[in-house]
């Protein structure tokens, strides 16, 4: 009886896209595969790196220290600032005498190919980048709340203008972030002729909660565009008012001054 072996895949979000072309030629480490969404690095021993353009970085059964060496290597190679990263872990149990099976944060296979670690990383990596857009929609979410409690509170909002609309221009770059980067209806190629890793994909995707959480992402997105529409309209309306209200005062002016040069 073989022994089992475990792997811990730790996934990091660096909140930036990562110029692949300029790591693929300055990271000192073997590349095994390439495309331009995507890198792939032999760490040894069974080990692997997963590096992925829209800012996610996936270790394999990779030590913390080596983690951390190789993304300040990125950061510094890309000039990157040094923020606190989201992270999340996920275990592989490899037990040639146990069945597949996907348990919480678990996965236990027979055995450990190239291909199996690929999907594995690549849905650590989209889960460990929707929380960091999660994360960036809950602070949009809140913040917009504040606005609205002083709408009801005040009758009155304290963003407006130029303000308001880079407010907007940040949640619409927020959700075009995501439409680009999480590709959770896409089926990776490696699993369209393979029905194994057809089968591991989909599971991990649905352990991970992956598309219940886009769906949630989406709909907390759509509830700050939606409050910032009406604060929108509100500005436009309020901004029309004063416009009129000048308009008919500079009306008022120029009867007055009429009538005052008809008596004099």
């Amino acid at each position: 009886m073989e022994q089992a072996i475990k792997k811990t895949i730790t996934g990091y979000h660096l909140g930036d896209r990562l110029d692949l072309k300029e790591l693929k030629n300055n990271l000192a480490f073997n590349c095994i595969y390439a495309d331009p969404t995507e890198l792939m690095y032999d760490a040894e021993n069974s080990s692997y790196i997963g590096i992925f353009d829209y800012g996610s970085i996936v270790f394999f059964g990779v030590d913390y220290s080596t983690q951390t060496n190789i993304i300040n290597a990125v950061r510094t190679i890309l000039n990157i600032g040094s923020a606190e990263l989201k992270r999340e872990n996920f275990d592989v149990e490899i037990n040639p005498d146990a069945s597949y099976k996907v348990i919480f944060d678990r996965l236990i296979i027979k055995t450990l190919t190239i291909d199996i670690a690929k999907i594995i990383m690549l849905n650590i990596a989209q889960s460990v980048a929707l929380d960091y857009y999660i994360e960036q929609s809950n602070i949009l979410l809140q913040q917009t709340f504040q606005f609205t409690m002083e709408l009801e509170e005040k009758g009155r909002f304290s963003i407006k203008g130029n303000a308001l609309l880079k407010y907007i221009g940040r949640l619409l770059n927020l959700k075009n972030k995501i439409t680009q980067n999480i590709y959770i209806f896409d089926s990776p190629n490696l699993t369209w002729n393979d029905e194994y890793l057809n089968q591991i994909n989909s599971d991990l995707s649905r352990e991970l909660d992956i598309k219940l959480r886009h769906s949630s992402l989406q709909d907390s997105l759509n509830t700050v565009k939606d409050n910032l529409d009406i604060l929108k309209d509100i500005n436009q309306h309020s901004y029309s008012s004063k416009l009129e209200l000048i308009v008919i005062v500079l009306i008022a002016i120029e009867i007055i001054n009429l009538i005052i040069s008809k008596i004099l």
